[in-house]
């Protein structure tokens, strides 16, 4: 979990967030590194455990950078995805560095002791790194703060197609604007990590009802209109080689998130710790701050 937590230099990541995990500034993360740990079959829960504790080293130590974690409601069960925001690479880069820093540093003994000696709880762990296609998303400033699941999309173009289904994707952001959908959508081509021409859609919702606004009704349908929709439907058929769809709740305590977006939801996302071996519990108890409005 230390490495898989740390960041890691920079190759790769992807899911939606799409204005994800940046509640505390406005839009969406300009660069997201996306961690995907499959967990062993019956190791969710000690994983769980390992990873609370991180997350209170990182509190002790008042680390500057976050994630949101979240577990699948419909994928692979035997998963945690993490986001990491940042607003450039260079700001990607120092956090590993600074990360490494501090689990070899003046915080290694804190976690040497909450590693389970002679066990990784992990099957398999991908990481990722993506940009946000500002040109392709739907008002991907999203309220992440109260939102509860992610919709997140995974696609992959075939060679030479990644134009066709741009275009078509830009087809259907002018038919959400025009039809005015309350949604948020925010589309991230991944640029190390996994293969290419893969791009990942992140939708949030603040309950699973979201499932049942898709596909959007008639509105949306006009606004698109009949010939945009087929050429849509034949750009997609033509160009995509892989898609797959997963929905996520998320996490708060996986999650190492800024005392401010805490503030806009404390019943939810405050923080509670498990012990780390030996009982003892290092993260300090957050409350909302005085004064802090939220930022949507």
């Amino acid at each position: 979990m230390r490495k898989g937590s740390f960041l890691l230099l920079a190759a790769g990541a992807l899911l939606a967030i799409p204005m994800i995990a940046n509640a505390q500034a406005p839009g969406a993360p300009k660069v997201l590194l996306i961690v995907r740990e499959d967990i062993k079959t019956g190791k969710m829960a000690p994983h769980a455990g390992e990873a609370n504790n991180t997350v209170q080293i990182w509190a002790k130590a008042k680390s500057p950078y976050h994630r949101l974690a979240m577990t699948p409601v419909a994928g692979n069960e035997n998963e945690v995805t993490y986001l990491w925001p940042f607003e450039s690479f260079a700001a990607l880069e120092k956090s590993g560095r600074d990360l490494d820093e501090m689990a070899s540093g003046q915080y290694k003994a804190d976690f040497d002791r909450v590693q389970n000696r002679g066990e990784d709880y992990h099957a398999a762990q991908r990481d990722s790194i993506a940009v946000l296609r500002d040109d392709l998303s739907y008002r991907p400033g999203a309220d992440i703060a109260h939102m509860r699941f992610m919709r997140v999309e995974t696609i992959r173009v075939k060679p030479g197609q990644a134009r066709a289904w741009e275009d078509a994707r830009k087809m259907v952001k002018l038919a959400h604007e025009k039809a005015n959908i309350d949604e948020s959508m925010a589309i991230y081509q991944v640029v190390g990590g996994t293969q290419a021409g893969t791009y990942i859609t992140f939708i949030p919702w603040k309950s699973l009802d979201g499932l049942a606004t898709l596909p959007h009704g008639k509105n949306y349908q006009d606004a698109m209109g009949e010939d945009n929709m087929k050429k849509v439907d034949k750009m997609y058929e033509e160009s995509i080689t892989f898609d797959e769809i997963s929905v996520y709740a998320f996490n708060p305590q996986l999650s190492y998130l800024s005392a401010e977006m805490v503030a806009q939801d404390p019943g939810f996302w405050t923080f509670k710790p498990m012990p780390m071996p030996g009982g003892q519990v290092l993260a300090e108890k957050r409350v909302p701050a005085k004064g802090i409005k939220p930022q949507r």
